[in-house]
């Protein structure tokens, strides 16, 4: 919103026109010393050249007043000079505004009184002394834009009615060259305003920008659940933090210098440590427990750290990051609980959802329904947008509490029901019996009910709504994947109907998921008809402007569509399953290709939560590995914040055996998800991919520019590259290696191409014979515990 108070030069934020004309007000007092000078000294030498000429009574009594005028000035300008917020800005703009008004009258008087009364080099100084007055209050009275075009107007139309008046030759075109330099330099005005308001208000948000950013890396490193930690070549702490030092209940000081290994037990890990801190090597997730005169309670602290090139003046070699994991040594009960229910609600997950509709299905009688309701909560992504997160959190368990209320009600046979959180705002409801459409029904109308009255979580009232789809068997569907296909299809149905609605399902309800389902099919047969291509962009290191590697990217050579970009099947893949074996596909691919190349250059794939959940996944890779020959450390996988956020143990764990097969893990689109500061603690990533989304406007927005210097600032303090993404001019590609990123990709170097593109790439066919990298697969899966 503009101000009000806005000029048509400059446009204010409401709120900001007292902070705007402070900052005016301070501008024009910094300069005020040489405008007082200058108008003294015009002043003094009109007096002097006119001395004798005119009338001694006026002339003095002109340059008093002129005098006093430049002194009361100056006086409003020393009376605030001292005060950076003054409590009425705007009146002090004011105040300046009638001075400058005033000695626009007076200057303009002399003008006119003096002309006719001198000889010609009188005169031509009369002129020249008028051009300097008009020229330098345009300079001095910038930032006062309202005072200076007074000032402005009033001495060039004073100095052209001067020279119509006098009537000396050429009057009228030396007037209108007069009153034309005088617009001119009212443009000049204006401009110089509108850019000292833009900059001032860009510096503004710049400060707030890194004023922000400052604040959670701050949080981060004091309110955080970890703790940072350091070591000399010795393997002695340095620099400890009051909050490292308070969890061991000692004083930082005592701390400092102090063996790292003595505060822990004498364990094999330890011997560990001892280690990979001598030989500096890296390490991540070893589990150690702490000494008894350390701690009170039984405590183990899980450590990962890695050695930092040594600094000038720095004592540090060693960096890393401490978690205590004394509760989840005493909660294995805990974690099997969890692996079948929800961590928020309770409620039984997607897993066990699912084994108990296969269960139904096997020991289904004849005369048995089953009825499942699909229950998805309406326009939940703006819950946590308005809200946040946590108030997300606590709503949708407030959703499950009300799906477990309407299931309990009576006369609704609630006792055999199953609900679930299958993850997200979906919940489901598993129903058996005789009469479950009846039964269904009335539960999907107390459901939209009782979902559609306001949750009230803490001070907020939040409105919301739910559809819901449901599926009957043996009615619609004789298996539980077509069950839930169906009820899926219900779902989108009622959603698409205007939602806080149910829909039961009807063959052919919706066209466009019956083209969903055309897609999925196709997709399943891309693989054996060879319709799928890899495509690759050059990865590029900024310092050397080399290409180090390639990112596959899959494309898929529909026969009727065309070329479909991953945005068009991914999603339905990933719905699907199919997402597995067409992962799979993409990484035998992209490294049965990227040992063609002569060069070592990296290639990068995508994981997929789903990918990182499959069984076959390391197989696969390490096949693959074994298959082509390529080097471990050239393969490169990035996966999403989303991988993280369910089964975000088993997934590290995952992890972990890919980092120990030598393969790097990058974090991709980092900052789009939430909490991304503690995936970077959750899991020591060997690069961080920023986000197109900030690169884009990297040149223009200063936000834009202070965000992605703090990533890359607090990439390079934990050791981790940076790869910005989509970088598509000089400008962007520039800042970024202001700031120290890494590596870049983006249209600037290069769109994604297929194989055949970079054939200059590949080595010979006979060049291309390595041997096969022997792998153990025994070692490379040995079960380990997560950072």
């Amino acid at each position: 919103m503009v101000s009000k108070y806005g000029t048509r030069w400059a446009e204010i934020p409401v709120g900001l026109e007292d902070w705007v004309a402070n900052r005016q007000v301070s501008a024009h007092i910094r300069i005020l010393n040489a405008l007082t000078l200058g108008y003294l000294l015009n002043t003094a030498m009109i007096v002097i050249v006119f001395f004798g000429t005119a009338p001694t009574l006026p002339l003095a009594l002109w340059a008093f007043t002129m005098t006093a005028m430049t002194a009361h000035r100056y006086a409003i300008g020393h009376s605030n000079r001292r005060n950076a917020t003054r409590e009425d800005p705007q009146a002090v703009v004011w105040h300046f505004d009638i001075n400058s008004t005033i000695l626009a009258l007076l200057t303009a008087i002399g003008l006119i009184w003096l002309m006719p009364l001198g000889h010609a080099d009188q005169q031509v100084f009369v002129g020249i002394a008028g051009s300097t007055m008009i020229a330098a209050a345009a300079y001095t009275m910038r930032t006062l834009a309202r005072g200076a075009l007074i000032y402005l107007a009033v001495v060039s139309a004073g100095m052209a009615a001067c020279v119509l008046t006098f009537g000396i030759s050429h009057a009228l075109p030396i007037a209108i060259l007069v009153i034309a330099s005088g617009m001119l330099l009212a443009q000049m005005v204006m401009t110089a305003n509108k850019l000292f308001i833009v900059r001032i208000l860009h510096d503004r948000d710049l400060n707030a920008s890194a004023e922000t950013v400052k604040m959670l890396l701050n949080d981060y490193q004091d309110q955080g659940s970890d703790w940072l930690f350091e070591l000399d070549g010795d393997g002695s702490m340095a620099g400890v933090s009051p909050r490292f030092a308070s969890a061991l209940g000692r004083d930082a000081a005592d701390l400092n210098g102090r063996s790292f290994f003595s505060l822990f037990d004498n364990v094999p890990e330890r011997d560990q440590l001892e280690s990979h801190v001598t030989e500096r090597r890296a390490f991540r997730g070893l589990a150690l427990p702490l000494k008894k005169n350390m701690s009170q309670d039984d405590r183990w602290w899980s450590v990962s750290a890695r050695a930092v090139p040594p600094s000038q003046g720095s004592i540090v070699r060693f960096r890393g990051v401490i978690t205590d994991i004394s509760q989840a040594k005493l909660a294995d009960a805990r974690v099997r609980h969890m692996a079948h229910f929800d961590g928020l609600t309770d409620l039984p997950n997607r897993t066990f959802f699912v084994s108990a509709i296969k269960r139904q299905f096997q020991t289904m009688h004849p005369s048995k329904r089953l009825a499942l309701l699909l229950v998805d909560v309406d326009y939940f992504k703006s819950v946590n947008d308005i809200y946040g997160h946590p108030i997300g959190d606590a709503f949708v368990k407030q959703v499950g509490q009300r799906i477990v209320q309407c299931t309990q009600t009576s006369g609704l046979g609630g006792e055999g029901h199953i609900v679930a959180r299958l993850g997200g705002d979906e919940f489901a409801i598993l129903m058996a019996g005789e009469d479950v459409l009846d039964h269904s029904i009335r539960l999907a109308e107390l459901l939209v009910q009782t979902l559609a009255q306001p949750f009230t979580i803490g001070d907020h009232t939040i409105n919301s709504s739910a559809s819901l789809g449901i599926a009957l068997a043996p009615d619609h569907a004789n298996n539980a994947q077509m069950l839930q296909s169906n009820a899926d299809i219900a779902l989108y149905a009622a959603k698409n109907g205007g939602r806080n609605c149910w829909e039961l399902f009807e063959t052919g309800m919706d066209t466009a998921v019956q083209q969903r389902h055309a897609i999925e099919r196709d997709l399943r047969v891309a693989l054996t008809r060879d319709e799928l291509r890899l495509y690759f962009q050059p990865l590029i290191n900024v310092e050397t402007g080399l290409t180090t590697g390639f990112e596959a990217l899959v494309r898929w050579e529909h026969p009727e569509k065309g070329i479909m970009m991953p945005d068009d099947f991914i999603q339905i893949a990933e719905s699907s399953g199919l997402i597995v074996p067409l992962g799979e596909w993409v990484i035998r691919t992209a490294m049965a290709e990227a040992v063609r190349w002569k060069e070592p250059h990296t290639i990068a794939v995508n994981l997929s939560p789903i990918q990182l959940s499959s069984a076959n996944l390391l197989p696969t890779i390490i096949n693959a590995l074994a298959k082509t020959g390529l080097d471990p450390a050239r393969l490169e996988v990035e996966i999403t914040e989303s991988v993280l956020l369910n089964d975000c143990e088993a997934n590290i764990a995952v992890l972990n055996r890919l980092h120990d097969l030598g393969v790097k893990i990058a974090l991709d689109d980092f900052g789009t998800g939430y909490a991304s500061l503690n995936y970077l603690r959750t899991f020591p990533f060997d690069k961080i991919k920023i986000d197109r989304s900030f690169v884009t406007e990297l040149a223009e927005r200063a936000d834009c520019r202070a965000i992605v210097s703090a990533v890359i600032s607090l990439a390079n303090n934990l050791g981790m590259c940076t790869l910005a993404e989509g970088v598509e001019s000089e400008e962007q590609l520039a800042a970024l290696r202001s700031e120290g990123c890494s590596m870049v990709q983006g249209w600037l170097f290069g769109k994604a191409m297929p194989a055949d593109h970079y054939a200059s790439l590949r080595s010979a066919p006979d060049e291309n014979s390595s041997k096969p990298v022997m792998l153990e697969p025994q070692k490379l899966l040995t079960p380990r515990i997560a950072a």
